[in-house]
C-alpha cells in the first residue's frame, strides 16, 4: 500500500524543501502525507526519507497535533 506512494511522498518533501520555504507545522497538507489512516506517523522505512528528515517530520507532526491542526487519532468515536 505505502510502497506505491513511496516516491510520491519523497517528492512532496523534496519539493517543499527546494521551494525555499522551510517546512512548518502549519503545512497540514504536506504533513498529512506522513500520517496513515489511523493517525499514526508513517515510519522511515516505508516513506524512504532520510533519518534527519524523519525526525523533523515527527517533530512537526507532534507540534501540529498539539496546536489542534492534526488529530491525534482518526476514526475513533
Amino acid at each position: 500500500m505505502y510502497n506505491d506512494a513511496r516516491g510520491a511522498i519523497k517528492e512532496i518533501l523534496l519539493a517543499s524543501e527546494k521551494s525555499g520555504d522551510a517546512l512548518s507545522y502549519k503545512d497540514v497538507s504536506v504533513l498529512s502525507n506522513f500520517i496513515n489512516e489511523q493517525g499514526k506517523i508513517i515510519p522511515r522505512r516505508i516513506t524512504g526519507i532520510q533519518a534527519k528528515q524523519q525526525k523533523k517530520i515527527t517533530k512537526l507532526v507532534k507540534q501540529a497535533r498539539i496546536a489542534a491542526l492534526l488529530p491525534f487519532v482518526i476514526g475513533k468515536t
